[in-house]
């Protein structure tokens, strides 16, 4: 399938793309950041899951998933296909960037976010265990958001 987004261009293998973001939505993590992230995305961005659908893309199946703050999250969704055309313009859905990255010749990913999600779990976000509380992580985050933005952000 084709899917035509403002100047790009994408080929889409959609029931490949399904069938891996569902295996994907099955057995991922179960740290509090994540299930906030899982309870409260399709809430707080409504228009987020069907503009998903049309890559295929289950939006509780990212490849990735990685907070920047407990409710400040960026999630990476491998799509089976390829980016045909680069586009010049930024993809934005409902106020949320969206930004394509070629992976390989069969895949690229929907970098989606960062993404404001209210916090709904019981836990603190202070008391998660987590991958993200590890200094390394959240230096790793201040990177990619640096890179991304072209500016340093503090953390809380």
């Amino acid at each position: 399938m084709i899917l035509i987004l403002a100047d790009w261009r994408f080929r889409v293998d959609v029931e490949a793309t399904r069938i891996r973001t569902t295996q994907n939505a099955s057995d991922h993590c179960e740290c509090a950041y994540c299930k906030n992230y899982y309870d409260t995305v399709e809430m707080a961005h409504p228009k987020l899951r069907p503009f998903l659908a049309e890559f295929g893309v289950q939006i509780a199946g990212p490849s990735e998933l990685m907070p920047f703050e407990p409710t400040l999250m960026l999630a990476c969704y491998r799509v089976q296909g390829q980016i045909l055309e680069w586009g010049e313009t930024e993809l934005f859905v409902g106020g949320v960037p969206i930004v394509p990255e070629a992976e390989d010749d069969d895949t690229f990913l929907l970098w989606v976010g960062e993404l404001e999600v209210p916090w709904v779990q019981e836990e603190r976000p202070e008391d998660v265990v987590s991958p993200a509380n590890l200094p390394e992580f959240m230096d790793r985050m201040r990177e990619m958001w640096s890179l991304r933005h072209g500016q340093e952000i503090l953390f809380s």
